[in-house]
């Protein structure tokens, strides 16, 4: 190979090199922001995931509550209160 080819060939190398480098460096640029970008979609989800999850122990919550409640008022109605008078003459017995 002549001297001319050669040099001809680093000149050329060298003036190419740095626009590889820029197509590398950019398509690594593009990979990190796509990275990014999912990262935050998947943080995202599981916030909302979160949120459900505190939602519906919310309405479990409710729900134990509603229960409870009923319980309460179904105990009450087979179980009425005794009058007021009932609850004194006993109370008098148990003084004597």
């Amino acid at each position: 190979m002549s001297f001319s080819k050669m040099l001809s060939m680093v000149v050329t190398t060298a003036m190419l090199m740095p626009v590889g480098f820029v197509a590398v460096a950019s398509a690594q640029d593009r990979d990190r922001d796509q990275l990014k970008t999912q990262q935050q979609f998947q943080d995202k989800d599981k916030l909302r995931t979160k949120d459900q999850l505190k939602d519906k122990d919310q309405l479990k919550e409710q729900e134990r509550t509603r229960e409870r409640e009923r319980t309460r008022e179904q105990t009450r109605t087979e179980r009425p209160e005794r009058p007021q008078h009932e609850k004194a003459e006993r109370a008098e017995r148990g003084g004597r």
